[in-house]
């Protein structure tokens, strides 16, 4: 990918380690108020990747479970606070790529559906907040992941060709924005439930060595 000048990054499941913090705190509302189980396999095929209002639509539709999202939203929140998200590690080998890239000349982005409260939770925590140029996060659009919005305005904010961009995603719902944004993307992930659907991706990896590998 030797055109290549910008990545945009996804961020839950990509450069941090949340997705198990995610199911943690939504597993024991589930139980609780709807006497519903899920298993973190059941999180990662399903849940991983979408907005909150996507997976509430998703209980009700698949599993006929009636909640809102001003209920989830008030809930999960509240467990997340006491959970505190700067426990949330980042994914293996992240620190080593950002560092890499920026020492590129390639521009880096984060397109997330994330709040930016999250981003900067999280990210700052760990000082990663000065590797990006900039933050594409749930407040800035209005449609989230897999619509093609978040990538559409990074691609904006970059001002270059859409060929020489490339996305990082872990989930379809990522590949899937980035997809219909017109760039290409680089799908990095280790679970056989994802990786079964990514195989449209322009690259599939494991990790993010694989990634830096590809990039540099």
């Amino acid at each position: 990918m030797n055109n290549i000048e910008a990545v945009l990054f996804d961020l839950d499941g990509t450069l941090i380690d949340s997705e198990f913090f995610y199911f943690s705190n939504w597993q024991p509302i589930l139980s609780s108020e709807f006497d519903f189980e899920i298993t973190f396999t059941d999180w990662i095929q399903f849940f991983a990747g979408h907005t909150l209002v996507a997976n509430v639509d998703l209980l009700k539709k698949k599993w006929g479970i009636e909640t809102t999202v001003e209920f989830m939203w008030k809930e999960t929140r509240a467990n997340y606070a006491k959970s505190d998200m700067r426990t949330i590690q980042l994914m293996p080998h992240a620190r080593e790529i950002l560092e890499a890239l920026h020492e590129s000349p390639m521009r880096i982005g984060l397109v997330t559906s994330s709040y930016r409260t999250t981003v900067d939770t999280v990210l700052g925590h760990h000082n990663l907040l000065p590797f990006f140029e900039f933050f594409v996060t749930r407040e800035k659009v209005t449609e989230a992941k897999p619509a093609a919005e978040p990538y559409l305005l990074a691609c904006d904010l970059l001002g270059l060709p859409k060929a020489n961009i490339v996305a990082v995603e872990d989930t379809i719902t990522g590949f899937s924005a980035a997809k219909a944004a017109g760039i290409s993307c680089i799908a990095v992930s280790e679970q056989e439930s994802e990786r079964a659907k990514l195989v449209d991706a322009t690259h599939l990896v494991e990790d993010l060595i694989g990634v830096r590998n590809i990039l540099l």
